[in-house]
């Protein structure tokens, strides 16, 4: 028995010998690659931009001529006042006011709503709302007068070309 065992373990190595199996793979492993995607958020303010767009020249903003809105604005004194230096005053604000008005359409636009009631083949009633929203800065009275009640104001407002674009490119 003890040849048959020799036998059998000689053989085992010479079939391990002879195949070549010596338990390190001759090929290496091929390695994953990992790809990481990082996404960079970054802030930059309206001043960046503004500056960005003049140093690489992306907009003609050197040859634009300056902007120059002017509106006028008119209030109307109220009856029922105390003095008559206050009814002044409620009409100098009521004309500045319409004023401001008047530029933010210009500027910005304005919704109109609109609704009629028509009632056996009558029109019954009739309603249009206008609204104005913007944010008018800068703007300067230059001319104001007050006369039977009537106060009357010129203003305006002036912008550069490069502020014009930088608001209102869109």
């Amino acid at each position: 028995m003890s040849k048959f065992i020799v036998l059998v373990i000689s053989s085992f190595t010479a079939l391990i010998v002879l195949s070549g199996c010596n338990g390190i793979d001759s090929k290496p492993a091929p390695q994953k690659v990992t790809v990481v995607k990082q996404t960079i958020i970054q802030k930059a303010s309206a001043k960046d931009i503004a500056k960005v767009i003049r140093d690489e020249r992306l907009m003609q903003v050197s040859n634009m001529p300056e902007k120059e809105f002017v509106v006028y604005g008119e209030g109307i004194a109220p009856m029922d006042t105390i003095s008559p230096a206050q009814a002044t005053a409620l009409a100098k604000r009521a004309a500045v006011i319409d004023a401001y008005r008047q530029l933010g359409e210009k500027l910005f636009g304005i919704r109109v709503n609109a609704k009629e009631t028509v009632k056996d083949a009558a029109l019954k009633d009739s309603r249009i709302v206008t609204q104005v929203n913007g944010l008018v800065k800068n703007a300067n009275v230059t001319e104001n007068s007050y006369k039977d009640g009537l106060y009357t104001v010129r203003m305006e407002l002036k912008m550069s070309g490069a502020r014009w674009k930088e608001i209102f490119s869109y």
